[in-house]
């Protein structure tokens, strides 16, 4: 296949999507597929993508009319048979492009419910006119049907997945950071990685520090990302007692979650969180609220445990039974990572991203929804 990903994102602190693009058109790539990412000049994204070896355009800038005609052309240089676009308004420039002469099938990747609103003609408008949507979960799905984006034909589940092994040497790494943290032995280390932003519920983990802290005094909190709430996660954080550190940016992700003891996804939205993933990935118990998808990759009280959103009282109790627990975290994580072992690798996400871009390309043009 030749494939061609959009993504419009310019922010220092890009996540899972683009993380996502990158993995697979890498995997795709070595499995004799063609893929091409095309994004916006200097977006840090893009730069990573093009120092890892992948084949990037730099050719979204200028004016939106400037930008369909670069879609357009770049389309029609690549020649793609599917073109995976990430956002609405990308989703719009393939369409036109293609509309004005280029060729491909269009898929919007949705990482999240709620980025398509029944009520807003310009969004009925761009789901009429892609072939396809890509969602992370069953839930999910089943939320844009519900919200009326469908047929449900036209929305394929992709999980995501992660690289075991570059998780599994992340472990022995383990004390070495946990000593560059300041984590004295006994301490409890609580952690979370994101971008600082209101639908990560940060705020519902920062509520829930002061209850733990009374009932389990050797619980230290860490928040590793950036975001556009990151001055207002400061303020909160100095606000407390020392015990929640803000790292800010990781590159050591693997490193630090192996450095914790419980990780925590605190979010109001989401949909399979990366961070989730890849905490099992490491072997660690993860408490996640009940968001879209969480229950597809947690089996609650298995391979950890489940929340409810917004319930910071609830997320307290939560922390407070595993810090009490070792062993009942060192049995959470080895069945999560048995889990993502079995359901959730790099391999198998590869796997079911062939099938799922080859059904694409298969179906007959979705009627109009």
């Amino acid at each position: 296949m030749r494939l061609l990903f959009i993504n419009s994102n310019r922010s220092p602190n890009y996540g899972g999507v683009e993380r996502w693009m990158m993995d697979t058109a890498h995997g795709l790539g070595g499995r004799g597929h063609t893929c091409v990412l095309l994004g916006r000049p200097g977006s840090p994204w893009l730069a990573h993508a093009a120092r890892v070896g992948l084949t990037v355009r730099g050719d979204l800038r200028g004016t939106w009319p400037a930008r369909v005609l670069r879609v357009r052309e770049a389309m029609r240089a690549e020649r793609p048979e599917l073109v995976i676009v990430k956002a609405k308004k990308a989703a719009r420039m393939a369409a036109l492009g293609r509309a004005m002469g280029a060729r491909g099938r269009v898929a919007l990747f949705l990482g999240l419910t709620h980025e398509l609103d029944r009520g807003r003609w310009i969004d009925r408008f761009t789901w009429r006119h892609v072939d396809a949507g890509v969602v992370v979960a069953h839930g999910e799905k089943r939320w844009y049907v519900a919200a009326g984006f469908g047929p449900p034909g036209k929305l394929h589940v992709l999980w995501k997945g992660v690289d075991p092994a570059r998780f599994d040497a992340a472990r022995p790494q383990r004390d070495a950071l946990r000593t560059a943290l300041g984590l004295a032995p006994h301490e409890v280390a609580i952690g979370t990685v994101g971008r600082l932003a209101w639908q990560k519920g940060i705020g519902d983990l920062l509520d829930a520090v002061p209850m733990v802290r009374t009932r389990c005094p050797s619980a230290r909190f860490f928040i590793a990302g950036g975001g556009r709430d990151a001055p207002a996660v400061a303020t909160a954080v100095a606000a407390l007692d020392g015990s929640v550190t803000l790292l800010g940016h990781r590159d050591d992700v693997p490193e630090l979650l192996a450095a914790l003891d419980i990780v925590v996804l605190s979010s109001r939205r989401e949909a399979m969180a990366q961070t989730t993933l890849e905490g099992m990935a490491v072997g660690r118990p993860v408490i996640s609220t009940t968001t879209i998808g969480a229950d597809e990759a947690i089996e609650d009280g298995v391979s950890g445990l489940l929340v409810p959103v917004g319930d910071p009282g609830a997320l307290a109790e939560a922390i407070v039974a595993l810090a009490a627990d070792p062993v009942r975290r060192a049995a959470l994580g080895a069945a999560a990572r048995r889990r993502i072992g079995e359901h959730f690798t790099v391999e198998r996400t590869l796997d079911r991203s062939e099938a799922v871009f080859r059904a694409i390309l298969d179906a007959p043009r979705p009627p109009a929804g």
